[in-house]
């Protein structure tokens, strides 16, 4: 089955996407896309918008700040595999992504850390299905 017509933007930068999403209510982000397009293919998800994020730089790699670690949400398996910030200080998380990252079935170029190591969704192959994990993501405006 074929997506609804919907508009597709890039967004260049965070603001952008701001700028975007306040334009056009009812728009749904794409970043990887393993967890919309199938849904809008389906017909489960009919946007009359659609952001695409998976280029802003502001919203990839890690950085510490005392004990405070920041995850951008386009970080990847491998990006988070490699932190030894994260082989220091979060070991599961840096394990779970290389293991996400070698044994992937399928290729997952783009952004991750918007739960899908916490999701059972098809961007997470493994992640989620052999136990819950308890997570409160935090999101910050550009003014932040």
């Amino acid at each position: 089955m074929y997506s609804a017509d919907f508009d597709y933007h890039r967004a260049r930068s965070l603001a952008d996407a701001h700028r975007l999403l306040a334009a056009h209510p009812g728009a749904k982000l794409l970043a990887g896309g393993h967890s919309l397009i199938p849904l809008m293919k389906l017909r489960l998800a009919m946007p009359p918008a659609v952001i695409d994020i998976g280029r802003i730089q502001e919203l990839r790699g890690i950085s510490r700040s005392g004990d405070t670690i920041r995850i951008g949400a386009l970080t990847t398996h491998a990006e988070l595999a490699a932190s030894a910030d994260l082989q220091k200080s979060a070991v599961a998380l840096a394990e779970a992504a290389a293991q996400s990252a070698a044994t992937s079935p399928m290729p997952i170029p783009r952004p991750i850390c918007r739960l899908s190591l916490l999701r059972s969704t098809p961007a997470s192959p493994r992640s989620a299905r052999k136990g819950r994990a308890r997570f409160q993501p935090r999101t910050s405006s550009p003014e932040s």
